[in-house]
């Protein structure tokens, strides 16, 4: 439902598998997951803030709190949540972005440029999106050539991805979206329904 672009139906799923195991990080961290890609920061915030009780090491958690706090507008607190994740790549990607939202151009590019060089091919649909976010439209599209190139799985999520609302309306968005078959028509025909 969620690489469909279905979020409604994604959350109603992942509510439904949190009552039924909650204490299940995982769990909570994919569903915060989907209230923030459905701009509910608070809810996100709640879920995301119970998954790092129940496990503060969980991969991707703090960035993601983070994430929630810079789309709410905090910067200076997204910045302290980036800052407890312990996963690097995930911090650098959140402290690349949170820097840069600060006005601290040369940490962002500090954070930018070690996460490419050490996880060029794990992340680049995140570099794209960071880009993206940076406003940098070229480099953003660079990269989504690059995360096509490496089958970046983040490429699934694609349709709800707020990180990238800079560029949904460059020229570029919809031909390079039709390229990976993620274009609304292609996702509507997918999900048996029409636009």
């Amino acid at each position: 439902a969620r690489s469909l672009g279905r979020l409604d139906d994604s959350i109603a799923l992942r509510e439904y598998a949190v009552a039924r195991d909650p204490l299940n990080p995982g769990g909570h961290v994919q569903l915060g997951v989907d209230y923030l890609d459905a701009g509910r920061m608070d809810d996100a915030l709640s879920t995301l803030r119970t998954a790092a009780e129940l496990s503060p090491d969980y991969s991707s958690v703090h960035y993601r709190i983070g994430l929630a706090l810079l789309l709410k507008g905090d910067a200076a607190a997204a910045l302290a949540a980036t800052e407890m994740e312990a996963q690097e790549g995930w911090r650098l990607i959140g402290l690349a972005m949170a820097y840069h939202a600060l006005g601290k151009n040369l940490e962002s590019d500090a954070a930018l440029a070690g996460l490419i060089s050490s996880y060029e091919k794990d992340f680049p649909y995140n570099i794209a999106y960071i880009m993206a976010h940076r406003g940098e439209n070229d480099r953003a599209f660079e990269w989504l050539a690059k995360a096509a190139g490496y089958r970046d799985p983040g490429l699934a999520d694609i349709a709800v991805e707020p990180q990238f609302a800079n560029i949904r309306q460059d020229p570029r968005w919809l031909p390079f979206l039709v390229s990976i078959g993620k274009s609304p028509e292609q996702l509507a025909a997918m999900a048996g329904t029409s636009k």
